[in-house]
């Protein structure tokens, strides 16, 4: 047992020495695997930044068609707003039209002035031209004669100037 205790301190020192060697190895292997991890780690936070950097462009390029298509949306809301109010003028017009029409029937059925006055709210003398035009139409009325010679016309004029003015003598 002598042999066994005098080999006691000098295994115990070469399985310390052992002991801590391994633990050192051990150490170091641990501190490779957290390098390792933390590269790995700041490769994972690059690669984010640049998904980051891409989502940041295309939420600004999403922005900025945002903002185009609402200033098209105003511009067509002012067309249709526009093109509504000229909608309404035809329309209004287009009544105008319809009362003429009317008016034109109920002459030709032989309404007199004041029934044009109320039923078409035309004014006194536009239904008396609308009954005017009708007489003429229809030959009741006797048209003026026009002349279409210009020859005639300015000897008739110069006639008539002749005999409103008397000549002077000297």
């Amino acid at each position: 047992m002598s042999d066994w205790v005098s080999l006691t301190p000098s295994v115990l020192a070469a399985g310390g020495a052992i002991l801590f060697v391994l633990l050192l190895l051990a150490l170091l292997m641990v501190r490779r695997s957290q390098r390792r991890h933390s590269d790995m780690l700041r490769q994972q936070i690059r690669h984010l930044d640049k998904e980051l950097q891409k989502a940041n462009k295309q939420a600004l390029e999403v922005r900025s068609v945002m903002v185009g298509l609402g200033q098209q949306v105003s511009e067509q809301q002012d067309i249709i707003l526009h093109l509504s109010e000229r909608l309404k003028e035809l329309e209004n017009a287009d009544t105008d039209g319809r009362m003429y029409s009317r008016a034109s029937k109920m002459v030709k059925l032989g309404a007199d002035i004041n029934e044009l006055i109320e039923e078409c709210e035309l004014p006194k003398a536009e239904a008396e031209l609308m009954l005017s035009l009708q007489k003429k139409m229809s030959g009741r009325e006797a048209i003026p004669p026009l002349s279409s010679d210009p020859e005639q016309r300015s000897s008739a004029g110069n006639q008539q100037r002749s005999a409103r003015k008397p000549v002077r003598r000297n």
